[in-house]
């Protein structure tokens, strides 16, 4: 049986979100990415990414610090520029000729306000932000999160609209909302994502012409996905009565076999007061917490891809979602 884990090989050859560009600075910072520690530093002006050892003793590089441009080991002193060569070693003096060493660099580059990181050559590129550049829209960060679940599972669960008047009951989800009516899912020309747009109702707690009775709790909301291999999605959000317009997108980086941070950023209209931005914020992590609940107990971190679950005719675009992973595991074995 195919299946996908965080620590799955197919993993290194895809693009993978880190961090904001912002939080990383001058002071060594580790990350992990499928299974592997990465140290993050600025040097010579630009933000780097080298695999978080030390090629003499096999210290963490992100437990040293920045000397003279360099990144210095905390073990023996040895000192990395930023093109990752050695450039000292405190034990052979000043006029000593340097060890071939040289560290491990993963392909690196900065995209919609994120570092992004590849441990092999990418198969294909990251997901295009069609609300990115909207000037009539606000960029709301959610803080990251730490989630004891896979990405696959985190996206999965994002995708999928027919757990919402369950799983989200005390947030939006409606008892109205229960049948899923029929959609279609479009594949992209490259075949490494998808469109799916599907129209249903919410309970919308967010109006506050609700509580004065000028508008009803249960509304109708469009929704637009657009996934891309292996866990970028974004979710445009339209409700017709309020003119709201809301595009979540959410970026899984699938650290260790039981660990995966979530980014996310929400692109709105209707935040123009940081009262405005926090009460966004707060509102999707009491959703987000909804799913945690759900997905952090289900029996595994990993999906099966090809048998193993029953899907049923609403199951149509995380289908897709499976076999689109397939294709990726099955290319790069």
């Amino acid at each position: 049986m195919t299946s996908i884990s965080n620590v799955s090989p197919a993993l290194r050859r895809i693009w993978h979100p880190v961090g904001r560009v912002d939080s990383f600075g001058h002071t060594p910072t580790r990350i992990e990415l499928v299974g592997e520690g990465y140290v993050l530093v600025r040097l010579d002006g630009q933000l780097r990414a080298f695999l978080d050892v030390c090629p003499h003793r096999f210290a963490r590089l992100s437990d040293g610090a920045v000397i003279d441009d360099t990144i210095r080991c905390p073990y023996h002193g040895w000192q990395f520029s930023a093109e990752g060569r050695c450039a000292h070693v405190p034990a052979l003096g000043d006029d000593a000729t340097l060890p071939p060493a040289r560290l491990t660099a993963p392909h690196v580059k900065e995209a919609y306000g994120l570092l992004w990181i590849a441990p092999a050559e990418p198969i294909t590129d990251i997901l295009t932000i069609a609300e990115w550049d909207d000037p009539s829209l606000d960029k709301v960060w959610v803080p990251p999160v730490d989630v004891a679940a896979g990405a696959a599972q985190i996206v999965d669960n994002f995708l999928d609209f027919a757990h919402f008047p369950f799983v989200h009951a005390g947030t939006f989800g409606s008892d109205k909302d229960r049948l899923v009516s029929d959609y279609s899912t479009e594949r992209t020309s490259d075949g490494w994502g998808f469109v799916v747009e599907h129209p249903h109702v919410i309970e919308n707690h967010e109006d506050p012409l609700v509580a004065s009775g000028e508008h009803p709790l249960v509304q109708p909301r469009d929704m637009r996905y657009d996934f891309r291999v292996p866990f970028t999605a974004n979710l445009r959000l339209f409700l017709p009565l309020t003119g709201m317009v809301n595009a979540i997108v959410l970026w899984c980086q699938p650290m260790n076999a039981s660990t995966t941070r979530v980014h996310m950023v929400m692109i709105r209209n209707d935040t123009q007061t940081d009262a405005d931005r926090q009460a966004a914020i707060d509102y999707e992590l009491a959703i987000f917490t909804e799913d945690r609940r759900i997905i952090e107990r289900l029996p595994s971190t990993e999906i099966p891809l090809d048998r193993g679950q029953v899907h049923i005719r609403s199951d149509r675009h995380t289908v897709e979602f499976r076999r689109i992973l397939q294709r990726l595991v099955e290319s790069t074995d």
